[in-house]
C-alpha cells in the first residue's frame, strides 16, 4: 500500500512537469468566489467619534469683607489756640515753634515765639477775636478827640505827659477820633490797653462793658492805671520814648 502511494506522488510530479513544459500553466487559475469576495472586500475604518467634554460650571460667588471700622483717633492739641504767659515753657512752646516756623526752637515763649504766634493767626486782629470775641470794635461814632479826653480826664500837670504817652504806643495824634491799633501783646487802642486785663479795669474805672477800642474808656481807663492803678509803670515799654520828649 504504502508503495502505491510513492507511485501515485511520482506520476503526478511527472504529469505537472508535462503540462508545465506545454504551458498548461499559462492558463488562468480559477479563484473561488469565496476567496474574491474575501480579497476585494475594503474594510471601512469609521471614523472616530468626536465626544465633547462639558467642563463643570463653576458658580462664582462674590465675597465682600468689610474692615472694622477704626476707633482710635489721634488728637493732635491746639497749641495755636490758647494764650501763653510770656517766658512760658513747655512742651506745648515748642510745638507751636515747630509749627508757626521759628528759627530757634527752645521751649520758651519769648517776644520772637509771640509775634510768630499772633502772626500765623493772621494778625493781632484776628488774634483778638479768637482770644478775646468780646472785645468788638465798637460801632458807635466817636464823640470827641484824643485832645479832648485827655483834657477830660487827665489833670493839668499831667496832660502833655499823656499825649507823649499816646504819641509813643499808638503813634497817636490829638486830633485823632479813634484808634484801632492793636499790638502782638493785644495791647488796644491809643494808651493800648491790654485786652486780658480789660474787663478787670474797665470795670475798676466805671467803664463796665465797655471796648477797648472806644476811645472814652480807652482814655479813661490809662488815667486810671496812672493816677489809682500802679503810675506810668503800665507803660514802661515805650519810657525811652516818652521821657525824651
Amino acid at each position: 500500500m504504502g508503495g502505491d502511494v510513492v507511485i501515485y506522488r511520482l506520476a503526478a510530479c511527472v504529469v505537472g512537469s508535462v503540462m508545465v513544459l506545454f504551458g498548461a500553466c499559462d492558463e488562468p487559475v480559477e479563484v473561488p468566489v469565496a476567496a474574491r469576495l474575501s480579497a476585494s472586500t475594503t474594510v471601512q475604518v469609521a471614523a472616530p467619534v468626536a465626544t465633547t467634554t462639558t467642563a463643570p460650571t463653576t458658580t462664582t460667588v462674590p465675597v465682600t469683607t468689610t474692615a472694622p471700622a477704626s476707633t482710635t483717633s489721634t488728637t493732635i492739641p491746639d497749641v495755636t489756640g490758647r494764650q501763653y504767659r510770656m517766658f512760658e515753657r513747655g512742651g506745648d512752646v515748642l510745638q507751636l515753634q515747630m509749627l508757626v516756623g521759628v528759627q530757634s526752637v527752645d521751649g520758651i515763649y519769648g517776644p520772637v515765639t509771640r509775634s510768630a504766634h499772633i502772626a500765623y493767626l493772621g494778625g493781632p486782629h484776628a488774634a483778638l477775636t479768637v482770644f478775646y470775641p468780646n472785645l468788638a470794635e465798637p460801632t458807635v461814632e466817636p464823640s470827641a478827640t484824643l485832645g479832648e479826653l485827655v483834657d477830660r480826664y487827665f489833670l493839668p500837670a499831667d496832660k502833655d505827659w499823656a499825649l507823649r504817652v499816646a504819641f509813643c504806643e499808638s503813634s497817636a495824634d490829638p486830633a485823632d477820633i479813634i484808634s484801632t491799633k492793636v499790638s502782638s501783646a493785644l495791647a488796644v487802642g491809643w494808651f493800648q490797653n491790654l485786652a486780658k486785663f480789660w474787663l478787670e479795669r474797665s470795670e475798676a474805672a466805671g467803664f463796665a462793658g465797655t471796648s477797648p477800642f472806644d476811645g472814652d474808656a480807652n482814655v479813661a481807663v490809662a488815667a486810671w492805671l496812672l493816677y489809682e492803678g500802679g503810675g506810668p509803670r503800665h507803660w514802661n515799654p515805650s519810657r525811652t520814648c516818652w521821657e525824651a520828649q
